[in-house]
């Protein structure tokens, strides 16, 4: 995958923008310094919008969800599909998302016929941006997303964390703030997001009980706005995008505990909203039977498509008396292949719900030793479960894991040596184990 976060992000912005023509035939475009054909291009009463892009040197294949566009389909996208992944956790946009994701896919396994490897990615902002994160779990692509909505808090049972998504979120933007994400996210921050939230009463330390006010989300709508992340401002003169500018990061980094606290209050009122609004509508028993079943493994559309490739595959080997080619790879519903087999720890770490939020959150590049070190000490003070959990900040090189309980909190160096994977599993099971019996004793019976 060569694409860069910068194209991406000139893919998310094209998107908002209906093409001339579609199609294999269809001419070229520059599209932020690189040559792409627009494949496909759904329009769809629901609101949704899509476009299939193939990159013209390396035939690289990108779907990019559009996002909430205020200023046509306010209607569609504003009140029926945003407030609902607000109000009942249902983006009804998905559907069309993941159809049109499953188009490229179809068009990238008949390029793997003539020989050739072409990868499928997904981008896009806000809206877009959720609908990215949504294929990229179900099909298990790879993606970049700007400012989107958090799918984890939709009604598919995605799962937080994980390192196939990368999510760039400004410091100040509410949309990105109000959900949990799928996938790594990377926060970037202006210096007027900073004063807006200074004089909001947002103090750069860990106390819980600053006299803040995450209203100021009201003042900093222009942190939502794509251009941010393109190489000119909202009224299209030239500037630079916070991803090709480090300060972005490093004032992010410097201000940390002040953002965190802002984008946790902002989670926290979305929380508070979709909880009031599911129990009016009696769903709370559906969503404690989602939260028992657990989060689904990333790639179950792909396992679908494979299975109904090998079942057709079958009937033509049925139908002809002669053989038939048979792609790598298409006996995958039928067994596990030797690259998708893994050991019974790495199996155990992908399932630990904390271990991956955790994970997500510490820098790029830290390893799973380290990460279930982390995850280990957490429990040891009392983080037991991904909802006790309520951030994860670097500092000085320690890393500050706090729970929404106050006095819960861990403390680890993430420059010491740490014990091996199994070690540290074993000490995570011995943990869980504990808990579990300590739940499962009768409380004592009262004599009356």
């Amino acid at each position: 995958m060569s694409i860069t976060s910068q194209q991406y992000a000139a893919l998310s912005d094209d998107v908002y923008k209906p093409p001339r023509e579609t199609g294999p035939n269809s001419t070229p475009e520059n599209i932020g310094g690189i040559s792409y054909r627009r494949m496909e291009y759904v329009d769809s009463p629901s609101g949704y919008q899509g476009i299939i892009y193939q990159r013209v040197d390396t035939n690289e294949i990108i779907v990019a969800h559009r996002g909430t566009e205020t200023e046509r389909e306010l209607k569609q996208d504003g009140v029926h599909t945003d407030g609902g992944m607000v109000a009942i956790r249902h983006n009804r946009q998905a559907a069309e998302a993941l159809e049109l994701t499953k188009h490229a896919l179809v068009y990238a396994q008949k390029l793997d016929k003539d020989g050739e490897v072409v990868d499928v990615t997904v981008t896009g902002h806000s809206l877009g941006g959720d609908l990215a994160q949504v294929t990229a779990h179900h099909y298990d692509l790879k993606g970049e997303t700007f400012n989107a909505y958090g799918a984890v808090s939709l009604d598919r049972r995605i799962p937080e964390g994980g390192t196939n998504v990368i999510n760039h979120v400004m410091a100040g933007d509410a949309v990105s703030a109000a959900s949990k994400h799928y996938g790594q996210v990377r926060i970037y921050a202006a210096p007027q997001e900073i004063t807006a939230l200074q004089k909001a009463g947002y103090a750069n330390d860990r106390n819980v009980l600053d006299d803040r006010s995450p209203l100021v989300a009201m003042e900093l709508g222009e942190s939502h706005r794509m251009h941010n992340f393109l190489p000119f401002d909202g009224n299209g003169k030239p500037d630079r995008s916070v991803l090709e500018d480090p300060r972005s990061q490093q004032l992010a980094q410097q201000c940390a505990p002040m953002i965190e606290m802002y984008r946790d209050d902002v989670a926290l009122s979305r929380g508070g909203l979709t909880l009031a609004s599911r129990h009016l509508q009696s769903m709370s028993v559906v969503d404690g039977i989602n939260h028992l079943r657990g989060t689904l493994a990333p790639g179950a559309g792909a396992a679908e498509m494979a299975a109904e490739r090998w079942r057709e595959t079958q009937q033509r080997m049925e139908r002809e008396d002669k053989p038939v080619y048979v792609a790598p790879g298409w006996k995958l519903p039928l067994g596990t292949t030797p690259e998708r087999r893994v050991d019974p720890g790495a199996a155990a770490l992908s399932n630990d719900p904390l271990y991956r939020s955790i994970h997500s959150k510490l820098p790029q590049g830290t390893s799973d030793a380290v990460a279930l070190h982390a995850t280990v000490e957490s429990k040891r003070a009392g983080i037991v479960n991904v909802d006790q959990l309520r951030s994860v900040t670097v500092q000085d090189g320690n890393a500050w894991i706090v729970s929404n309980t106050p006095g819960f909190r861990a403390k680890v160096d993430l420059a010491a040596e740490v014990p091996p994977v199994q070690e540290s599993l074993r000490q995570s099971q011995a943990l869980d184990s504990q808990r579990s019996q300590e739940m499962a004793q009768p409380s004592p019976a009262r004599v009356l």
